[in-house]
């Protein structure tokens, strides 16, 4: 190892010891989650094929039903009134298909067109009121 300390140049992240640190945080994110319109599921990186692309996986999410949704009348058929409340138990699904993503002009996307943010953690939510 060359170094006892590596970083993240871009966020200030710390990985320990290593040959070389990172510039982009892009390089070192292990979560994709993706971005439906107001929905987040969550990606996992698989494996990084180069620096513009990645392989990703979806993971199972599922709703921690510890946390009361509040709902009020209005909308189509209701009004979550508390929805950012939300909690998650998120989960690793080795038989979920891994697909391909690639960096481009409008960030991370599937060959479908389909957006991905890269994350320190994986992000679900559901917009109740859509």
């Amino acid at each position: 190892m060359k170094f006892q300390e590596t970083f993240c140049s871009q966020c200030g992240g710390e990985f320990g010891p290593g040959d070389h640190g990172y510039s982009h945080c892009r390089n070192h994110q292990k979560f994709a989650n993706h971005l439906g319109y107001s929905d987040i599921d969550p990606y996992e990186v698989v494996k990084v094929v180069s620096d513009k692309t990645l392989e990703v996986r979806e993971m199972v999410a599922e709703r921690d039903e510890s946390v009361n949704l509040d709902w009020a009348m209005g909308g189509f058929a209701g009004h979550c009134i508390n929805q950012r409340d939300q909690k998650w138990n998120i989960k690793s699904d080795e038989t979920a298909p891994v697909i391909r993503i690639r960096w481009g002009k409008h960030g991370w996307q599937d060959a479908y067109g389909r957006s991905f943010r890269l994350s320190h953690k994986p992000a679900k939510f559901h917009d109740y009121n859509f």
